[in-house]
């Protein structure tokens, strides 16, 4: 593990401990991207809503959660592909847009947005070979079949490309010799399968209309279940951090079905802490 972030010309620095400025610090490093994301959706007509951690920021607190560290935005997939297409010469150079096409070491499902020039080395992710830096997460959302057997299909198939995508750090990372065996075994077979898997499953839902709609490439509760096409198809505008951004118009349903009926009540101070521990931070 120190190997690897000494072979990127950084310094171990055991596990990074946010400072409130240098959390801050980030958080706006991440409006900046969530801008310029925000300035070609508009230019180019692309829908997207923000979700998660991001929304309830924007409700409970007009902006970053205090001890968020991250951005989480959704998209279905026909704006995902266009966004990705105008990025190709859209995208200032101040950014670099992340996935599996634009840089092979990359293991995840889903697209990212990195400030060139920042490293962001999450604990746990020394030994992967990507680019790095602070991002914030762009979500394709894909039709889930409303029939018991393509669900199942959507579910199990695209938990096996997560797996084989996550291999490369479970087989070191798992907390049992049995799971890191598995993994293990799943690190064998390129990782592009993995991706074939997953466009598999866009195409052959592809042309449907359904109810539900989820991220492949990510595992939740959340996702098992789909969120509903309307939240991507009925939006509006809500304020964060002195911007306007897009979000579904059923905010209160979204939110409730992300956290629960009490998510104007934030956690208790003890679990008020960052999502994503690193193991090296550089913000400029």
């Amino acid at each position: 593990m120190v190997q690897h972030i000494k072979e990127k010309g950084l310094d171990f620095m055991g596990e990074f401990e946010y400072a409130d400025k240098n959390l801050r610090k980030m958080q706006l490093i991440e409006l900046e991207m969530l801008v310029e994301f925000d300035r070609i959706c508009r230019k180019y007509d692309i829908n997207y809503i923000i979700d998660a951690g991001t929304l309830l920021g924007a409700v409970r607190h007009s902006g970053f959660i205090p001890w968020d560290d991250d951005v989480d935005i959704r998209m279905l997939r026909e704006d995902y592909i266009r966004f990705c297409e105008v990025c190709k010469f859209e995208l200032s150079d101040k950014y670099f847009l992340q996935n599996y096409n634009t840089d092979k070491g990359y293991r995840w499902g889903f697209a990212r947005i990195l400030k060139n020039g920042t490293v962001f080395i999450r604990k746990g992710h020394e030994e992967l070979k990507s680019r790095n830096g602070v991002f914030i997460d762009i979500f394709p959302n894909d039709n889930l079949p409303d029939t018991f057997p393509g669900f199942q299909l959507c579910t199990l198939l695209s938990l096996l490309c997560r797996k084989m995508l996550y291999s490369e750090l479970g087989k070191i990372h798992a907390k049992t010799a049995l799971k890191r065996a598995g993994f293990f075994l799943l690190d064998i077979f390129p990782k592009s399968w993995a991706h074939q898997g997953y466009e598999y499953l866009v195409k052959r839902y592809g042309k449907l209309y359904t109810n539900k709609v989820r991220c492949f490439g990510y595992g939740s509760r959340e996702e098992t279940i789909g969120f509903q096409r309307e939240w991507f198809e009925d939006i509006c505008e809500i304020e964060f951090e002195g911007i306007s951004v897009k979000a579904p118009k059923k905010t209160h349903e979204f939110l409730v079905f992300s956290f629960g009926e009490d998510y104007m009540t934030p956690p208790p101070v003890e679990k008020r802490k960052p999502n994503h521990t690193a193991t090296y931070i550089k913000l400029d």
